[in-house]
């Protein structure tokens, strides 16, 4: 699977977890991609059957997404690699080293939430693919 896609399932799965429902802008936003290849990756995800797409009630324009059960339990071994690989990772830094590497990744995190992507700043007309 490429690391889109499963970008892409991972976010929709927090999303499901948090009671919200994802749009196709929503998943175009947290991914940081274009119109286009968010179109394409929901295509793609849709004919592996592991997202289902449908239109809101409330806005026509609006395509909701959802994780099909084959979605969900992929999503699911993706966080569970994906945390194997980071206590891995955690694991063969020394003990002593750890603390600072901590700090680093605060820092990293403070800063990358200043900054925003260009395609997060532009708000979609439509969510139509």
């Amino acid at each position: 699977m490429a690391p889109r896609e499963a970008h892409a399932l991972t976010v929709l799965a927090d999303a499901e977890r948090a009671g919200e429902h994802l749009s196709q802008s929503d998943l175009r936003r947290a991914l940081g991609i274009d119109k286009s290849n968010v179109t394409r990756l929901i295509q793609r995800l849709r004919d592996d059957g592991r997202v289902e797409q449908d239109v809101s009630e409330e806005d026509g324009r609006v395509r909701r997404l959802r994780l099909t059960s084959t979605g969900r339990r992929m999503a699911g071994r993706i966080e569970e690699q994906s945390l194997l690989r980071f206590q891995a990772i955690v694991d063969a830094i020394p003990c002593e080293e750890r603390a600072a590497v901590v700090r680093a990744l605060h820092a990293l995190n403070r800063a990358l939430s200043r900054v925003t992507r260009p395609t997060e700043e532009q708000p979609d007309a439509s969510d139509s693919p």
